[in-house]
Parts: C-alpha cells; structure tokens; sequence
C-alpha cells in the first residue's frame, strides 16, 4: 500500500489536520473499518457581521466536508450503507462528511481490474486509517486507468439521455397540473444527471436515490449544481426539500401539497443544472484525441 505523503499532510492547514483525525477516531470506533481513505476535502469560510456580535466585529467561521472510502472487512455483518450511515452519524458536530463504503475483497478486486476510481484512490488518495489486517491488492497498471472515449459517450447518451426524459416529463406533468409527478420526475432528472457525470469524471457507479449524497460525490469536481440548491434560509431549504423528498413523498403521500411557485423554480434549476452538466461533458470530451479518418 502507497504510504501518504507528508507533504499532502503539510498543504492542509493544522485545524484541518486535527479536525480530520477527530473525524477518524470517531469512525474507527464506530464502525471498526479496515482502512479509511480520503478522496475530497472541502473548507466552506463564513463571515458574518451583526450589531449585537460581540463588540460589533466580523466573525469568521469554517466547515468542513470530507468524502471518505470506508474500506470494511468482509467478515462485518452490515450493510454497506449502514455502515456509511453509522459513520456519518457519528461525525455531524465535526463536520459534513460522505462516506462510501465496500467491502475488502470488492475494493481488492476492483483494483485487480484497473477500476479508474478505485484506482485513482489508491495512487492519490489520502490514507487516513489502517488496521492493517488486510492488505490492498497493488494494480496491475500504475498509472491511474482512464475512461474510454466509446464508454464514456455510452454512458452519457443512456443516462443523461433518461435524465433529460425524466426533465420533459416533468415540464408536461406541471402543465396537467399534477405537482406529484412534477416532483418525482424533477427528482428523477436530477439524480441521473448527477449519476452521469459521476460515471464519466470519477468512473464510480453511485448506488443511491438520495440528491443530497449525490450531490457531495458531484462536488469532488465541480461546485456549480450545488449552488443552484443553496439551502442558505428557510426558504431555499423549503424548496430543495421538495426535490430531495420527490422520490418518496411524490408517490406515497395521500395528500400531496407543494407550495405555490416551487415547482416552476425547481424546473427551472434541474434545466440549469442539466445545461451545467452537458457543459461538463463537452469538456470531458475534448480532453480525448479525435480519431484519425482514414
């Protein structure tokens, strides 16, 4: 296994250094991981100023967002997800982390197949933990894999493809005025496209319906569908509720009630977040050689 180096540990200031190590220890005890591994890191800065501050001056704060590997030993009974659950529980007063979690012997074996994610974590992922049980398979290629040009397009045109379905379907829905189905396909729209570009820019397969995790995968390489959602007042969390509740509350409630205007801002967000990410992609593109002709 890689040994981190000292001087990713150097570029991240000491409160990040000591928050990051409570976070860990927490986890361990919780969960008892095989090993934890660091993938992202994000500090969000506020500064807030008011009369009745003390002696009225600008006050600094931060938060901190981690995403994190839980690699698990095969012989832990739970699920996956629990385990990430569990985890994530245990750090909500530290800061906001995302956990994935996989068993040994998945990670091992996707390493062994050259897995671009997998892979990319190995080589360049911030080693926070191990028990030192049992050992990670070394990759065949050291050299981070990347994704192929053919799969990459694939991938694209059959899941942004469905989210730009689902996007319509919500259009027409608000038309014949059914807020439940305008909820549900908004939802639909965002989680796929989310799910695409995950795919193409990490080469990992999110298993989950849930936006907001879907959302803090997609802010290891742009922060720009998160802003769209702000959840900055009670306002702004009212109206993301409505998109991160539509896959459940859309289909299951026996009075289903969205508050007038909501659903035309939503539209217009999950339309903006779908231009962002065909942005995205064109980009991702580019960085591949066209093939010759002829």
């Amino acid at each position: 296994m890689p040994i981190t180096s000292p001087f990713i540990i150097g570029i991240l200031p000491r409160w990040h250094q000591q928050l990051l190590a409570e976070v860990v220890q927490k986890i361990v005890l919780a969960v008892q991981p095989e090993k934890i591994i660091c993938y992202g890191l994000r500090s969000v800065h506020y500064q807030d100023w008011g009369c009745f501050l003390d002696e009225g001056t600008m006050k600094d704060s931060s938060r901190l967002k981690l995403d994190l590997l839980i690699i698990a030993p095969v012989t832990r009974g739970q699920l996956e997800q629990d385990i990430s659950f569990a985890a994530e529980q245990q750090c909500k007063a530290l800061a906001d982390v995302h956990c994935i979690t996989h068993k040994i012997h998945s990670v091992n074996e996707n390493l062994s197949k050259g897995s671009p994610f997998f892979c990319t974590l190995y080589s360049k992922g911030l080693f926070v933990y191990d028990s030192e049980q049992t050992a990670l398979e070394s990759p065949v290629e050291m050299a981070v894999p990347t994704i192929e040009r053919p799969i990459i397009q694939a991938i694209w045109t059959r899941w942004y493809g469905l989210a730009q379905h689902f996007y319509k379907s919500a259009v027409d829905s608000q038309d014949f005025e059914r807020p439940d189905l305008t909820a549900f396909m908004l939802h639909q729209a965002m989680e796929h496209t989310c799910g695409a570009l995950i795919r193409i820019l990490t080469g990992y397969r999110p298993n989950t319906h849930n936006l907001s995790r879907l959302l803090m995968m997609v802010e290891n390489f742009t922060d720009q569908l998160t802003k769209l959602f702000p959840k900055s007042t009670k306002e702004e969390e009212a109206i993301y509720a409505v998109l991160q509740h539509g896959y459940l509350d859309a289909r299951y409630k026996d009075e289903y009630i969205v508050p007038t205007g909501v659903l035309e801002i939503l539209i217009q967000r999950v339309q903006e977040a779908q231009t962002i990410a065909a942005i995205l992609y064109q980009e991702k593109l580019s960085l591949y050689s066209l093939p010759k002709v002829g």
